[in-house]
């Protein structure tokens, strides 16, 4: 089974989301850059990023603060939200079973699937750490789409943008490779991928298929 990360690996989505949630920290007088939210928070829960930066606060968030979050990036996708270059191309050559695990909240996770045309790819079989006690870099998420799917870890292939992602797949005893065809990365990341366990890194989807060609069907 090939398992998909959503978010920069599927989705074309960090780079917007991390505008959203610097504006909004700003207003709450959390002076935070881009890259600084993306070098601590890449491929971890809202709640762990929520508890780390109310902790850089000093104070809780205001009780709208998610609301806020989601409307305003509900309101950029429409405009701004696309799929990674080659991520459609690819999945239609997906051989054997395939799904997505992130994590992402269930219902932003579908929304981003939806906006962006990809939720046909996986029949249903879309999981969020919502369902999971610890997220990643704890394996569980893996660990239960692999369950739910009825594959064994080891027959699992992982494609994951963030070294908390890599962690979470290496603990749960499956195969991955490192991404970094999405427009908040440069193929430099790659190198932290590697070092966190990823066998291989690879800069988008074509190189992706080319690497594992057992995984995709060449239609070509």
């Amino acid at each position: 089974m090939v398992i998909f990360d959503c978010d920069g690996v599927l989705v074309d989505s960090e780079v917007l989301l991390t505008d959203v949630h610097v504006t909004q920290l700003r207003k709450l007088g959390l002076d935070i850059t881009h890259a600084e939210l993306t070098d601590r928070f890449l491929g971890v829960t809202d709640r762990a990023m929520h508890a780390a930066l109310e902790a850089d606060l000093g104070a809780p968030f205001p009780h709208d603060y998610d609301r806020e979050v989601k409307a305003e990036l509900r309101r950029r996708s429409g405009r701004e939200l696309r799929a990674v270059p080659g991520a459609a191309a690819a999945l239609r050559r997906v051989h054997g079973p395939c799904c997505v695990a992130s994590s992402s909240a269930q219902a932003e996770l579908e929304f981003k699937l939806d906006a962006t045309g990809l939720t046909p790819y996986f029949s249903g079989n879309v999981f969020s750490a919502d369902v999971v006690a610890a997220g990643k870099p704890a394996p569980d998420i893996f660990l239960y789409a692999a369950c739910a799917m009825r594959v064994a870890p080891a027959e699992c292939l992982v494609i994951e943008d963030s070294v908390n992602g890599v962690k979470a797949a290496v603990a749960a005893g499956m195969d991955v490779i490192g991404f970094t065809g999405a427009s908040h990365l440069t193929p430099a990341y790659g190198d932290r991928l590697l070092a966190a366990g990823a066998h291989a890194a690879v800069g988008g989807f074509g190189s992706l298929t080319r690497l594992v060609p057992e995984r995709f069907v060449q239609l070509d």
